[in-house]
This record gives C-alpha cells, structure tokens and sequence, in this order.
C-alpha cells in the first residue's frame, strides 16, 4: 500500500499550551454534540416520550399539612416539681421530636386504626397486576423479567424458593404486609421545619384530598396521644412507687421509734418535761441541797448568837425566832399586864400588900416561863442545826450515788441521741415522701405533651404531584445529559490525535500541518498530485512544513529525519512531497532512504538499479554511483537495494557520520526516511544524527501514549525535534469536530485552493 500525503496545517504556536486543568473548550463540547445530533436526538426523543406516558399514566397525589409546634413555656396550675418535666427546646430537640413523629411504631398504630391494610392505594398485593402506577417501577419490571425466564433456571440461581408440593396456595402473612403498608405510607410523608421556629410541619400525600388530610391529622393525633400517654406512664409509675416508699418508711420511722422507746425503758431514761429521771433527780437534789445548806447556814448564825448572848449574859430578845415566837410574845403581854397592875395597886397599897405580893410572885412565875420558853427555843435552834446538818448529808450520799450513776447514763445517751437522729431522718424522709406523694396524685390530673396541634390538615383542592410536563421535560433533559455523556463516552474512546492542542498536551511539540487525506486517480501519487496542483490544500499543507523547517539556521537544518510511530502513517509520502516541494523551491535536495528493513523510496520514483545506500555504506560503492535523480521532481534520492544482515552497524558506523557529514555539504535539504520508531531501532541510532526530527502522526489513528513516550525516547536520546505532523487527516470528520485551526475553516477559505 502507499502512502497517503499529509495534512494542510498551521504554522508552530507560540502561545504556551493550556495547563491541564484548564476549562473545557466549549466549541469542542458542542462540535461534539453536533456530531452525535443523532444520537442524542434520538434518545432524548425517547427520554421525553417516556417522561410524559409516566406524567399521564401515574395518579396524581395531594398533600396535606398539619402544624405542631413544641411548646416552649409551662403552665403552672399548681407550684409543684412535674415528675417529668417539659423538653428544652433546641434544634436537636426538635430534630429529634420531627424524627419520632413519624417513627414506625406512630405510622404502624395509624396503618391499624384507619385499616389501611386494606387500601389499594397503600398495600401493594391488591392492586391489579398491570396498574399503570406499576408499569414504570422497576421492581415490576425486573419481576416482569425474571418472569420470562424458566424457573428452574430462577431456582438454580437462588433468585426463586422450590415450589411447595401440593400446589397450594399459601397466604401472604398479616405482620409482612403490614410492614409493606408501613413502608408504603413512609415514602409519603414528609416532615418540614423552617429552623427559626419550633413549627413542625407533617405533609403526608394521597392520592385522595381527604385521605391525605385524615392521615395527617390522625399521625399527629397518635403524636401527641403517645406523648401524653408517655408522660402519664411516668408519672403513674413514680406515684406507684412513692405509694410502695411510703409503706417502708412508715415502718421505718416505726420501727425507729420502737427502738428508742425500748432503749430508753432499758436504761431508765424516760422522759419527764424533756429531761431524763436521772436529770430530774439530779437537778432537785441540787436545789434541795442548795436549801438545806442555806437554812443550815441560817441557823448555825442565829445559834452562834444565842451562844454570844448567853456567854455575855446578854437577853436572847434580839433573836428573831425568840422575838416572833406566840409563847414569848404572850408571856411578854401578860408580864406587861402585871406591871401596869403593879403601878396602879403601888399607888394604893404598899411593897408588902398581898395583891403586891401575889404580882411580885406572878411576875416571877412569868419571867421563869419566858426563860424557859428562851431555852427552848435555843435548845430547838440546836435541833435545827443538827437537822440540817443531817439533811445536807442525806442529800448529799443521793448526790453521790446519782453521779455514779452519771456515766452510765451518758453513754446511753449517746446512743440515745444516735436512735432519735435515725429516727428524726426517718420521719423527715417519710414526711418529704408523704409530700412528693400527694403532689404527683395531683398532677396525674394535669398531664399535658409537649407539643400541641396548630392547624389541622385539610382537604387540599389541587393535586400536588407533577404534571406530565414537567416530567416530559425531565425525560428530555435526563435522556440529553445521558446522551450527552455518552457522545462524550464515545469520542472519548478514540485513541487517536485529532488536534494541535491534542498533540502539543501529548508530546509538547508544535504541529506542524495537517495533511489531508487525498483521493487520488489512478496510478496517481501524493507528489505528482502536489505537482499537478500546485495551489491545493495539500499543497498548503506540505509547504507548512518546509516553512518550518526552512526557518532554521542553514547549517544546522540541513539534515531533517522524518519518523513516525507506526508502519502506514504517511511518513514515506511525506518525505517525497516534501522534497518534491523543496526542489520545486529552487533547493538542493537529497532523499535518503534509511528504512533498510522495508524501503519504498525507490518504488516511489521507479528506480530498480544498483547500486544504492547499502553498498555506498558497505564501501561497495562511491556517492556519485549511488545517488540517483527524479527529472520529474527533480530530487536527487539514494535508494536501498541491497539487504544487509546488520542495519544497526551500519547506521551506527563512522561512515553514516561521514556520509551525512558530506551530505550536509552538498545539498540545502537532506530528508532522512526511517522506520518507524515503535517498530526497530533504527530511528532512535539516527535521531541524535539528524539535525531536526519530524514526527508524523497518522490523524484519529496513532494511539496518543504511544507518540508520547516515543517522544519522550527519542528526547532522551538527544534528538532536537521540528515538530508533529497529523497526516492523512479526514477533513469532512475534522471539521465537525470543531477545532480552532485553520483546517476548520476550510469551507470558509476554499475559494483560495485549487483541489
């Protein structure tokens, strides 16, 4: 096969290449939707389609909402401690209480009372088996499938149970099918919040406005019943036990008081106006002693001054016993009596009259007696004294015998005092228990929840669901963005490079020109089409080329490998076309043909003699004989005709050096055909030889990692490259890819070629 030419492309860019995470170009994007119009067409046709049989077929649902709100103050009816407390209202909080509204055990108790069990619209199993609801539910439709498979088949893999013998057929249990129900209601309702208030707001959907509405009020109903029962439960709970507290403290403060009661008989301390007998005893022992030692005191001085008295010869009248004693004080108004009587008869009758006489003898026998009743009075002081005397000590010996006593009664008065602060605890618990008793009694009649109905739900007047519409146009968007990315999917699995820009983020070369594939005549080839046509695409893209290559310093651009990845690529049909243009240029130049493994250079211009690049590198032959000249093109060509068994030595030899040496020398131009890089060796010996290397790349074909890190060899190697040439570019497909070169426009710039 030969050859095909390359691509008409720009002149190398001078702008950096665009980082990778650069934005996506967005005329790329669309060339690329544009060529997979039909595609995406005719899936989002389908995704509309589909979109609005859903929107017609499917029942329409409308939604209902009920407001709670979770009370954040509490009613004081009564100045109690509530056993349970109301919540503190916080984001959590509510979070929390929207979660147990709808928590399964509220919508199971719903699904129960309002028997939804049996209602179509909820339990799956009796709805008729091609409802339209169904026919977009891919659990029918996958069941739909599994359907059609043989089910032994559907056994084997365990996607079906055997078949029970006998044929019978079993009954769906009740527990399986009201959970069923209770999922099915689940994915109806929704629970809304705000975050700035403590409204909760409870939507539930139905395909009926009253049942919507119904279901709504009831969960709420069951909400705040649960709530209230919950708290009831509490308290009825702590007043059972604070009724079961009572009796064991009652027989706590019992048995405490028994105790000290026994105790106290038991060590004879029982109570008398809140002091103990032996206290009691104590205390009047000391004020009796108190007394007695005082009297005795009182009488030992007055008998001392009877002594004085006595012992003076002194009267004992100044003693106050004597003095108020009756005997003393009647002696003394009788002895008065007889001396007035005496004054009055001595006036009358003289000392010796025997009415004077008979007084001196009474007044005598009175005097005896006052002395006697003195004596008496003095013994008795005596008396007294020794009474007293005899008291103190009699009291005293009690004393004695209390206080031994004493200690005794203070050990059991410690313990005593243990007993009563066990006992008083005691009380004190049973009296705080007794309180906290009779004020949750009271409070199990106030029991309210901590949230409370706002606005019941009512019958809404419009459905709620979306209408077919909108689902068409969410077919139509869905199947376009799917078909959108799979456009993508499919370009993107195109191996090969398509643009400059694809080229430079690959290899970081500039490219050079995009050749266009050529649709050539009969026996015709790339070169005498660039011939004959001078002023065509191809032409332009070929003479893009040796611009580039022309820009180089004249002695270090002379020598231009030309190379590519893989066999077919066009690298052969573009040295020739390139010479070719050269020589038309006014250029020397010189077509060296290196692909000693499989050459072409010499079918191109049908040349079959000897000698050639083999036997002039073997020394079999001088440069004159072996170089050979096209008159067509007028370029001058050295063939290979010769097989050799070694072409590494020979590329790698000092005569290659010399030969190219020389060459540099004589010609303006010389063009370096190699094999491909992938395929031998021999285009990476010759690379660090040339003095610039173009790379062709077959357009759309060439697998991008493939150039990349053969590239990245030949780098390696030393090798300095012109740049990239897309060959063989399909200019009708490259245009609707969009890219921004000059192959783009083509349609736009057609009139200046002649094709």
């Amino acid at each position: 096969m030969r050859d095909l030419a390359p691509v008409k492309v720009d002149l190398p860019s001078t702008s950096p290449p665009p980082p990778e995470g650069a934005a996506v170009d967005v005329l790329s994007f669309l060339a690329v939707l544009w060529r997979r119009k039909w595609l995406i067409l005719v899936f989002s046709l389908l995704g509309a389609t589909a979109g609005w049989l859903f929107g017609t077929l499917r029942t329409p649902l409308y939604s209902a909402t009920a407001l709670v709100v979770i009370e954040p103050r509490e009613d004081r009816v009564l100045d109690i401690e509530k056993v349970v407390g109301r919540l503190p209202v916080d984001e959590r909080v509510i979070a929390t209480e929207m979660g147990i509204l709808t928590s399964p055990e509220h919508v199971r108790r719903t699904v129960r009372e309002l028997g939804l069990v049996e209602d179509p619209e909820f339990n799956p199993f009796l709805r008729p088996g091609g409802s339209a609801d169904r026919l977009f539910d891919p659990r029918a439709l996958f069941e739909r499938l599994l359907a059609l498979l043989p089910a032994d088949w559907l056994v084997a893999m365990g996607v079906a149970a055997e078949p029970i013998l006998g044929g019978a057929e079993t009954e769906v249990p009740p527990e399986p099918v009201e959970e069923v129900v209770v999922a099915a209601l689940n994915k109806r309702i929704r629970v809304l919040n705000d975050g700035r208030s403590y409204l909760i707001g409870l939507e539930v959907s139905s395909e009926e406005p009253a049942k919507a509405a119904q279901i709504a009020n009831h969960l709420v109903e069951v909400y705040l019943d649960q709530q209230r029962r919950a708290k009831l439960g509490s308290t009825t709970r702590a007043s059972s036990f604070l009724a079961e507290r009572l009796k064991s403290l009652r027989a706590e403060v019992e048995q405490a008081e028994a105790a000290i009661a026994k105790f106290k008989a038991e060590q004879d301390l029982l109570d008398a106006r809140g002091m103990t007998l032996g206290e009691q005893e104590l205390s009047e022992l000391n004020r009796e002693l108190i007394v007695a030692r005082g009297e005795l005191a009182e009488r030992q001085a007055k008998l001392r001054l009877v002594r004085e008295l006595r012992a003076r010869g002194a009267g004992l009248d100044a003693i106050s016993d004597v003095a108020s004693s009756p005997v003393i004080v009647d002696l003394r108004a009788r002895e008065a009596e007889l001396a007035r009587r005496e004054a009055e008869l001595t006036a009358q009758f003289g000392p010796r009259h025997p009415r004077m006489v008979q007084l001196e003898r009474d007044r005598a026998n009175l005097q005896a007696k006052v002395r006697a009743e003195v004596d008496r009075i003095a013994t008795q002081l005596e008396n007294d004294v020794r009474v007293a005397q005899a008291k103190i000590a009699t009291i005293e010996s009690q004393l004695a015998a209390i206080k031994g006593r004493s200690a005794r009664d203070r050990q059991a008065e410690v313990r005593l005092k243990e007993l009563e602060r066990q006992a008083e605890a005691a009380r004190q618990l049973y009296q705080a228990v007794l309180q906290r008793s009779k004020e949750t009694r009271e409070e199990e009649r106030l029991v309210e929840p901590d949230a409370r109905l706002v606005s019941r739900a009512t019958p809404p007047l419009s459905p709620s669901s979306l209408g077919p519409r909108v689902f068409m146009l969410a077919g139509l968007l869905g199947s376009f963005l799917v078909s959108s990315g799979l456009a993508l999917v499919l370009e993107s699995l195109g191996k090969g490079l398509r643009s400059p820009r694809e080229v430079e983020r690959a290899t970081g070369l500039p490219t050079l020109a995009l050749v266009p594939e050529l649709a050539l005549r009969r026996r015709q080839l790339p070169h005498q089409y660039l011939l004959d046509k001078p002023l065509s695409l191809y032409a332009e893209a070929i003479g893009s080329v040796f611009v580039a290559l022309a820009g180089a310093p004249s002695e270090r651009g002379r020598i231009v490998l030309v190379t590519s990845s893989l066999p077919e690529e066009g690298k052969t049909t573009l040295v020739v076309s390139l010479g070719t243009f050269a020589a038309r240029s006014g250029k020397r130049v010189l077509l060296l043909d290196l692909d000693l493994r499989h050459p072409s250079v010499h079918r191109t211009f049908g040349w079959q003699h000897p000698p050639g690049v083999v036997e002039l590198l073997e020394g079999a032959a001088t440069l004159e004989e072996a170089i050979r000249k096209d008159e067509e093109t007028g370029v001058d060509f050295l063939p290979v005709k010769g097989r050799t068994a070694n072409p590494i030595a020979l590329l790698a030899g000092e005569r290659m050096r010399e030969l190219l040496s020389r060459l540099r020398s004589l010609y303006d131009l010389v063009l370096l055909d190699t094999a491909p890089v992938a395929s031998v060796t021999d285009a990476r010996i010759l690379a660090p030889l040339a003095d610039r290397v173009v790379y062709v790349v077959r357009w759309n074909e060439t697998p991008a990692s493939l150039v990349s890190e053969e590239v990245a060899a030949l780098r390696e190697l030393g090798a300095e490259f012109a740049g990239v040439v897309l060959a063989r570019v399909d200019l009708a497909k490259h245009a609707k890819y969009g890219y921004p070169d000059r192959s783009g426009y083509y349609k736009r710039s057609q009139k200046y070629y002649v094709n």
